[in-house]
Protein backbone atom coordinates (compact mmCIF):
# COMPACT_ATOMS: atom_id res chain seq x y z
CA UNK A 1 0.00 0.00 0.00
CA UNK A 2 1.00 3.53 -0.98
CA UNK A 3 1.72 5.93 2.14
CA UNK A 4 -0.84 8.40 0.35
CA UNK A 5 -3.05 5.88 0.56
CA UNK A 6 -2.49 4.72 4.74
CA UNK A 7 -4.55 6.37 7.37
CA UNK A 8 -2.71 7.92 10.15
CA UNK A 9 -3.03 4.52 12.47
CA UNK A 10 -1.07 2.73 9.59
CA UNK A 11 1.10 5.43 8.97
CA UNK A 12 2.39 5.42 12.99
CA UNK A 13 2.50 1.33 12.59
CA UNK A 14 4.92 1.79 9.29
CA UNK A 15 7.29 4.42 11.25
CA UNK A 16 7.25 1.99 14.35
CA UNK A 17 8.77 -0.75 11.67
CA UNK A 18 11.26 1.28 10.21
CA UNK A 19 12.61 2.56 13.36
CA UNK A 20 13.26 -1.11 14.77
CA UNK A 21 14.78 -1.92 11.04
CA UNK A 22 16.89 1.41 11.42
CA UNK A 23 18.00 0.59 14.46
CA UNK A 24 18.98 -3.10 13.43
CA UNK A 25 20.78 -1.61 10.75
CA UNK A 26 22.31 0.45 12.98
CA UNK A 27 23.86 -1.47 14.96
CA UNK A 28 24.88 -3.63 12.17
CA UNK A 29 26.56 -0.50 11.00
CA UNK A 30 25.06 -1.10 7.64
CA UNK A 31 24.90 2.27 6.98
CA UNK A 32 23.33 2.33 3.76
CA UNK A 33 20.52 0.08 4.82
CA UNK A 34 19.82 2.37 7.65
CA UNK A 35 19.78 5.63 5.38
CA UNK A 36 16.92 3.64 3.25
CA UNK A 37 14.89 2.91 6.30
CA UNK A 38 15.20 6.64 7.75
CA UNK A 39 14.12 8.17 4.00
CA UNK A 40 11.38 6.06 4.26
CA UNK A 41 10.48 6.89 7.87
CA UNK A 42 10.41 11.01 6.86
CA UNK A 43 8.36 10.04 3.54
CA UNK A 44 6.20 8.07 5.61
CA UNK A 45 6.18 10.95 8.48
CA UNK A 46 5.67 13.53 5.59
CA UNK A 47 2.27 11.75 5.27
CA UNK A 48 1.49 11.79 8.53
CA UNK A 49 2.02 15.94 9.37
CA UNK A 50 1.56 16.80 5.61
CA UNK A 51 -2.31 18.65 6.71
CA UNK A 52 -0.57 20.35 10.23
CA UNK A 53 2.70 21.64 9.00
CA UNK A 54 3.13 25.02 7.74
CA UNK A 55 6.03 25.09 5.56
CA UNK A 56 7.22 28.72 4.01
CA UNK A 57 8.69 29.52 0.96
CA UNK A 58 11.86 31.58 1.35
CA UNK A 59 12.35 30.41 4.77
CA UNK A 60 15.80 28.69 5.71
CA UNK A 61 14.94 25.22 7.73
CA UNK A 62 17.46 22.59 8.41
CA UNK A 63 17.80 19.60 6.92
CA UNK A 64 17.32 16.52 10.20
CA UNK A 65 19.86 14.00 10.00
CA UNK A 66 22.35 16.05 8.19
CA UNK A 67 24.80 19.27 8.10
CA UNK A 68 23.01 21.26 5.62
CA UNK A 69 19.82 23.79 4.94
CA UNK A 70 17.43 24.42 2.39
CA UNK A 71 15.97 27.24 1.66
CA UNK A 72 12.75 26.72 0.39
CA UNK A 73 11.71 27.69 -3.20
CA UNK A 74 8.46 25.47 -3.72
CA UNK A 75 6.42 22.92 -2.58
CA UNK A 76 5.26 19.61 -4.29
CA UNK A 77 2.79 16.93 -2.08
CA UNK A 78 5.36 16.29 0.72
CA UNK A 79 8.52 17.56 -0.58
CA UNK A 80 10.09 20.75 0.08
CA UNK A 81 11.94 22.02 -2.82
CA UNK A 82 14.71 24.17 -2.24
CA UNK A 83 18.52 25.27 -2.28
CA UNK A 84 20.97 23.76 -0.60
CA UNK A 85 23.32 25.80 1.66
CA UNK A 86 26.14 23.99 1.88
CA UNK A 87 26.23 23.22 -2.39
CA UNK A 88 24.03 25.72 -3.88
CA UNK A 89 22.32 22.72 -5.31
CA UNK A 90 18.35 22.65 -5.92
CA UNK A 91 17.14 19.72 -3.71
CA UNK A 92 13.93 17.99 -2.73
CA UNK A 93 13.39 16.91 1.21
CA UNK A 94 10.38 15.68 2.48
CA UNK A 95 8.71 17.88 5.05
CA UNK A 96 9.02 16.34 8.05
CA UNK A 97 12.76 16.20 7.72
CA UNK A 98 13.00 19.98 7.65
CA UNK A 99 13.19 21.61 11.29
CA UNK A 100 12.64 25.34 11.78
CA UNK A 101 15.80 27.40 13.07
CA UNK A 102 15.69 28.88 16.61
CA UNK A 103 14.24 31.99 16.58
CA UNK A 104 16.64 34.81 18.37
Amino acid sequence: MLYSEMSKEELQREMTELQRKGRDAYERENWSEYEIYMTRWYLAKSYEIKDEVNIEIGRTYRIAEEYDRLTVTALEGIMAWGIRQMTGETAAVPIAQLEQEDEA
